[in-house]
């Protein structure tokens, strides 16, 4: 029988993914905003230089299809080749701990960049071990836990480096102990090897193919380019704005922490519950179009202010977005993918989300210099508000085929 009808084990990788969001809650601040935050305030590094740490994400969510090879080829539970890449991490925080630029920007690269290559095999493994109809639900307890910490993490690494600016390694070195917790933490959640599905090639390039083949598929991974392009675009750029005297708000490390993360962070854990509610019972498409536009109304909010009301709102309506878009971007796929292909599916969405991730934060940093950073933002709401345009078809579609539905099933 599969792994999520049985309660032992569905009981026992609930466990296991509550206690890896502690590590993965001390992450995320490094990923979001503190590594920026180190390069800008104490090594004074250039755009190009901040861009490179901002996309760090994206260099792992690039190598996504090739991870997702070599752990079919390997044939090894899911979770060994995670644990694997959570040790490479562990490597790369040491290194950027040094004191060193190049080490500091090669090293946190690398160890952002394993915490976000396990995405399609942590997909795969959710799928696994809890029922379809409860996925939404199951996951959000553990984001929500993850947001928790991180808020508390955020707080921490905020005080700390406005307290001793000269000690910001210590923070890096918090995330290489959190990547070497999270070694032994993967090996606890229930997994078996990825199948090798018939007639499929194990492709370490991403399945392009299936972009001809599926057409929902096509045009949402269209949108989530638009979507993710502006809002990737921005998210560095909000410690610049905070940070940078020239933008007339020269925010501390403190109050950067605070607004970029801790009060997204607290409001993402309040408001989890509920998108996990909407993740399992309500349409897909209806729901992704309205995270886009809260996205949209955070960006209008947060850069065209520089009153910590102004602030405040744009950093409160991001933290509700970004509750829907964790949820729906980790989890889609498992609504469109056939079986056994859900690792191949999320390999695609990843690499594309790379992409973007990867080109998004250089791209802002490189143009601000000749751009106005207000319509810069203006630009990024617009692509925000595209994405939504094009779902509305989908949208449409899906509204009348769970209506049909339902009058099929009053009928009989």
């Amino acid at each position: 029988m599969p792994a999520s009808d049985d309660p032992s084990v569905v009981r026992r990788a609930q466990l296991a993914d509550l206690a890896r969001a502690i590590p993965l809650g001390i992450l995320l601040p490094l990923e979001s905003s503190v590594l920026v935050t180190i390069a800008l305030i104490h090594f004074d590094a250039p755009g190009v230089i901040k861009g490179v740490v901002a996309a760090a994400n994206g260099v792992g969510l690039l190598a996504t299809p090739l991870i997702t090879s070599v752990a079919r080829r390997w044939g090894r539970p899911v979770m060994v080749p995670v644990a694997a890449l959570s040790m490479i991490g562990t490597l790369g925080f040491l290194a950027a701990a040094t004191g060193s630029l190049p080490l500091f920007v090669v090293g946190s690269v690398v160890g952002v960049a394993m915490v976000n290559g396990m995405y399609p095999l942590m997909t795969v493994s959710y799928e696994r071990n809890f029922p379809l109809h409860e996925l939404g639900r199951r996951v959000g307890w553990g984001l929500s836990l993850k947001v928790l910490v991180s808020a508390s993490a955020g707080l921490a690494m905020g005080g700390y480096l406005k307290a001793a600016p000269d000690k910001w390694w210590v923070v890096v070195l918090c995330g290489a102990a959190a990547s070497a917790v999270l070694v032994a933490l993967n090996l606890t959640v229930p997994s078996e090897p990825l199948p090798r599905v018939a007639g499929v090639r194990n492709n370490a390039f991403p399945h392009f193919h299936l972009l001809g083949e599926d057409r929902r598929m096509r045009l949402t991974l269209a949108a989530w380019m638009l979507m993710g392009f502006g809002n990737l675009m921005l998210s560095p750029l909000r410690v610049e704005y905070l940070g940078n005297s020239r933008y007339g708000i020269g925010a501390d490390a403190a109050k950067i922490v605070v607004l970029t993360v801790v009060v997204p962070s607290v409001v993402r854990l309040l408001t989890m519950p509920l998108f996990g509610i909407v993740f399992d019972r309500l349409s897909f498409f209806s729901a992704r179009i309205l995270v886009n536009v809260l996205f949209a109304t955070y960006v209008a909010a947060f850069f065209t202010g520089t009153s910590d009301a102004s602030l405040l709102i744009g950093s409160i309506v991001l933290g509700v977005g970004s509750a829907g878009g964790d949820l729906m971007w980790s989890l889609w796929v498992t609504k469109f993918a056939p079986p056994g292909r859900t690792a191949d599916y999320m390999g695609l969405h990843t690499f594309f989300t790379g992409i973007r991730a990867v080109a998004a934060p250089i791209t802002g940093f490189a143009i601000i210099g000749h751009v106005p950073l207000g319509s810069v933002a203006l630009m990024a709401a617009g692509l925000m508000l595209t994405a939504s345009f094009v779902l509305v078809p989908e949208m449409r579609a899906e509204r009348s085929a769970r209506q049909a539905t339902s009058h099929v099933s009053l009928g009989g």
